[in-house]
């Protein structure tokens, strides 16, 4: 009797990166239907969500991304859908200071939506595609139009204008052959993050369920390691072989965070067999080692949280 195929978790919900609201957008002008970008361009008090943080809304009500943690998203998306009937957007304030008062947040602050009213097809497939091939993008938002832009920060600019700069998501690259290596990739995913698998076991590949899998069959033939300055690389092998062989090219890479499992003692001794590679120390000390937010945990569920929670620590681009 053949083994069943392996469950494979479905996509996030949520994309922290932002590129599921410029492709639900796109996907909607695409068709010939209108769509508003609503993003949050102020905050007097706290907000669940950073500035910057943006919605997609079509016209029959369906959306994607999130702005307050469904406090406001029924309110944006009548106010969305208004705004396409009426042809034209602008900034609402929503919460302490506005004349809606059947609208509150709960923490008692206020925030300034801007509602932009069907951006260019054009201008959403180029911002998409910059993300796709993993580049940075920026782009200008005002009532009636999205324009892109060179800006190296997101911001409000003046009432009615706030640019937004998109990093390419987050990816992690691990390398592993047990359980370890499949929680982490269905976790990620789960989040959100982008992830590639990297193991010389092909079920295990096939557990993982990730957008990029790699299947290590020689540790003298090794495939092209993808790392960007946007991917985070976590060994998760429990023996030398493997991390012997791939480090090299790992250390070589742009990758933003390097990170190894084990004890401090096989810390200690993974850099020694490193350095008979040739490696210096200015190269081994990219390599953070025992990686996770929970300490000598040997539970694999509990591996895989404490290594996704660290490098989100470690994540200098913060997400909205």
């Amino acid at each position: 009797m053949l083994d069943a195929a392996p469950e494979i978790p479905a996509p996030a919900v949520f994309d922290p990166s932002g590129a599921d609201v410029l492709r639900f957008a796109l996907s909607e002008r695409r068709a010939g239907r209108p769509a508003v970008v609503v993003t949050l361009a102020e905050i007097d008090g706290a907000s669940p969500r950073a500035l910057g943080a943006q919605m997609a809304v079509a016209e029959d009500g369906r959306f994607a991304g999130s702005i307050s943690s469904g406090c406001l998203e029924r309110a944006i998306v009548e106010e969305a859908r208004a705004a396409m009937a009426r042809g034209t957007g602008g900034v609402i304030r929503y919460g302490k200071g506005s004349p809606f008062l059947d609208v509150t947040l709960p923490c008692g602050s206020g925030v300034d939506l801007l509602f932009t009213v069907n951006p260019s097809a054009d201008v959403l497939n180029d911002a998409v595609a910059a993300l796709d091939t993993r580049r940075p993008v920026a782009a200008r938002f005002d009532p009636g139009a999205m324009r892109l832009s060179d800006a190296q920060r997101s911001e409000r600019e003046d009432d009615t204008m706030f640019t937004r700069v998109y990093q390419p998501p987050l990816k992690i690259a691990a390398a592993g052959v047990g359980a370890e290596l499949v929680l982490l990739a269905r976790i990620a995913r789960a989040a959100g993050h982008r992830f590639c698998a990297i193991s010389p076991d092909e079920t295990i590949l096939a557990q993982c369920g990730a957008e990029e899998s790699l299947h290590l069959k020689s540790s003298t033939s090794l495939p092209k390691i993808p790392a960007d300055p946007w991917t985070a690389f976590v060994f998760l092998f429990h023996d030398r072989e493997w991390e012997l062989a791939v480090a090299p090219a790992v250390l070589a890479s742009p990758a933003f965070y390097i990170g190894a499992v084990g004890s401090r003692r096989t810390h200690g001794e993974r850099f020694e067999a490193l350095r008979e590679t040739g490696l210096d120390d200015a190269a081994l000390s990219r390599i953070e080692g025992p990686i996770g937010l929970i300490p000598a945990t040997r539970d694999p569920s509990a591996l895989a949280v404490s290594v996704l929670a660290g490098v989100i620590a470690a994540w200098p681009h913060g997400t909205a």
